[in-house]
């Protein structure tokens, strides 16, 4: 009796991992189908949702940088005056994209706000000036 419970339990784990396989079968023929109704609703654009929010947020960074030149600013206000045009931006996605920004030499960061390269103050050359006055000494 025992070798019949073993073969209808055998039987029993080769049905269930047969469905198994049927079940995932069928999660990705509705996976596949939701990509392509996903991609009618957008297809007023070629890209994603997400990539056009990434691609707006940015082109609207460094609209705000352009706009307040040599002032600069930092994450928070770029929020602060995005919403002023009714634009919505997520603070934590402006200072990563500031980040990236300087890393890629596009803006400068001076410990307060990021400016634009092009409305980074200047450095001096400073390589002929001392910081610290000449002493006069009992020789001269």
């Amino acid at each position: 009796m025992a070798v019949g419970k073993k073969e209808m339990k055998s039987r029993l784990l080769q049905e269930r991992d047969a469905l198994i396989k049927q079940k995932e079968a069928l999660e990705n023929q509705i996976s596949g189908l939701e990509l392509a109704i996903s991609l009618i609703d957008d297809d007023a654009g070629s890209t994603s949702h997400k990539s056009r929010k990434r691609v707006a947020t940015k082109g609207v960074v460094l609209d705000l940088l352009r706009d307040v030149g040599t002032r600069g600013l930092n994450a928070q206000t770029a929020v602060d005056l995005a919403n002023k045009r009714g634009i919505t931006l997520d603070r934590a996605s402006v200072s990563s994209l500031l980040s990236r920004l300087k890393k890629d030499d596009i803006v400068v960061f001076d410990n307060e706000v990021y400016r634009l390269r092009e409305f980074a103050p200047k450095e001096q050359d400073t390589a002929w000036v001392t910081p610290f006055p000449k002493k006069a000494s009992a020789f001269d």
